[in-house]
């Protein structure tokens, strides 16, 4: 989350990546009845919104309480690794898997190259609170999830977000013309890391 992540992808999508975003196919498993049916059970009906489940509830209900957490994500993960495999059986050229936990959920077995955005915890903090999140709903979201130095220490190409946003985008490029030269997917941990 907040490491420059989304002005790489756009990036890549100019260049002619297909981009699958485990968090977009999250949110289609939110809507399977039985995944509601099983949140609404664990945490009540507070995180309804017009019969629905809301994303933003569910979020500020789970993040910073990590047995709610193992629950959320032990019910969707295998169903979004399902639905993650059938689109790429579907896909050729150059594609891209976002995903904030790709090494939890076992997504990285799926890649051939995994790339990190990096900045320090201190800047993704001033990041998302210039975003709007207050200071103590960005810690509970930074606190659910690894330091961005796990994901880097475990990828093979890490792009630093902490200069100017012209770096990264040259960055981004130098990048994707290196991967795609081998060929292969990529897999891209994103949104909360």
């Amino acid at each position: 989350m907040a490491t420059g992540k989304t002005t790489v992808l756009k990036e890549w999508k100019k260049l002619g990546a297909k981009i699958i975003r485990a968090d977009e196919v999250g949110h289609q498993i939110l809507l399977e009845e039985d995944v509601k049916e099983a949140l609404v059970r664990k945490f009540g009906e507070q995180i309804l919104s017009n019969g629905k489940i809301d994303r933003d509830k569910l979020g500020r209900r789970v993040f910073g309480d990590r047995e709610a957490l193992d629950f959320l994500n032990k019910l969707t993960h295998p169903r979004i690794n399902k639905r993650i495999e059938e689109m790429l059986r579907k896909m050729d050229g150059v594609i891209v898997i976002e995903a904030a936990i790709v090494f939890e959920m076992g997504l990285y077995k799926l890649c051939d190259y995994i790339v990190a955005t990096y900045c320090p915890r201190e800047e993704q903090m001033t990041r998302l609170l210039e975003k709007g999140f207050s200071r103590e709903e960005a810690e509970a979201r930074l606190a659910s999830q690894m330091p961005p130095e796990y994901y880097a220490g475990r990828s093979h190409v890490i792009i630093f977000t902490t200069e100017s946003p012209e770096k990264t985008l040259k960055d981004a490029r130098k990048i994707y013309r290196l991967l795609t030269k081998k060929g292969g997917r990529v897999g891209f941990p994103k949104k909360q890391s």
